[in-house]
């Protein structure tokens, strides 16, 4: 097994739901890969962060009668006969990622991450035509001109993130900064040289900002932070008036694993008044 089928296999090992045969194939891959294994190893130990904060955030839990009515439709295949335990452990690892769902969605609702597929497509527009082929119709320019003359916020983006960031499974490294433009939609962008390939972190403001060039936002929804967009991962969050993208052609597990790292600081600076 190659690393690519390994890596797309990864969620479904951990949870258990791949057939025994599948299984030893991708143990005898992260015996001989360590790659994979430290992939494998992060994937794991954000599985197990999710986990523990909905465990110690009581406003999180599921509904009584959510666990209820879904601890009755479960019960009976305690009792299923031998032949189709396999059966029942696929069923009973699709009833914890249905839960998981659930968990994932009100702790993203909780901190208030939001995603716009208008925005998203635009911040993916924006990666693709400026931080990799450079066909944008406006030139970018300095960040401190973009705050004198559109929105103050944009000093926030000439240091966070900082040039180095560091994540569970590796360093991200800012390449440049600066503002530019995607069809009217003005974004701060920051680009990274993360796991091989290149990120964009991009912040727009979710009301205009004061920027005329600014597009129509459509209505923003409460969702899990992180979706796919056009083809690429994007991870999104709000902090403020703003709204922050993280994409780029990295595995998913591997961009909220960056999105996580950048996340916190980020939004305590773009909140601030």
């Amino acid at each position: 097994m190659q690393c690519r089928a390994v890596r797309e296999v990864a969620d479904s090992f951990l949870a258990d739901e791949l057939y025994p045969e599948t299984s030893d194939e991708v143990l005898r891959h992260l015996e001989v890969c360590s790659g994979c294994r430290a992939d494998l190893e992060s994937r794991s130990a954000l599985r197990d962060g999710v986990r523990r904060a909905f465990d110690i955030a009581p406003r999180l839990q599921p509904r009584p009668e959510f666990a209820a009515d879904l601890r009755a439709k479960l019960q009976p295949l305690a009792s299923v006969p031998p032949r189709h335990a396999r059966a029942n452990r696929r069923l009973w690892a699709l009833a914890a990622g249905m839960l998981l769902a659930v968990v994932l969605g009100g702790a993203y609702r909780g901190r208030g991450w939001l995603t716009s597929t208008a925005l998203a497509r635009a911040a993916v527009g924006d990666h693709r035509d400026c931080a990799l082929t450079f066909r944008l119709a406006e030139r970018s320019i300095p960040l401190e001109e973009a705050a004198r003359k559109y929105d103050v916020v944009y000093r926030v983006l000439e240091t966070e993130p900082p040039s180095d960031v560091t994540t569970a499974i590796g360093s991200a490294r800012v390449l440049k900064r600066h503002a530019c433009v995607y069809k009217g939609r003005r974004f701060a962008h920051v680009v990274l040289q993360y796991r091989g390939g290149l990120v964009s972190l991009l912040v727009t403001a979710v009301d205009g900002g004061g920027d005329a060039g600014h597009a129509a936002v459509d209505a923003l929804s409460p969702d899990v932070s992180s979706t796919r967009v056009d083809g690429l991962p994007v991870v999104a969050f709000r902090a403020g008036r703003h709204m922050v993208f993280v994409t780029g052609d990295v595995p998913q597990a591997e961009l909220v694993q960056l999105a996580g790292a950048i996340d916190p600081h980020l939004s305590r600076e773009l909140a601030r008044p």
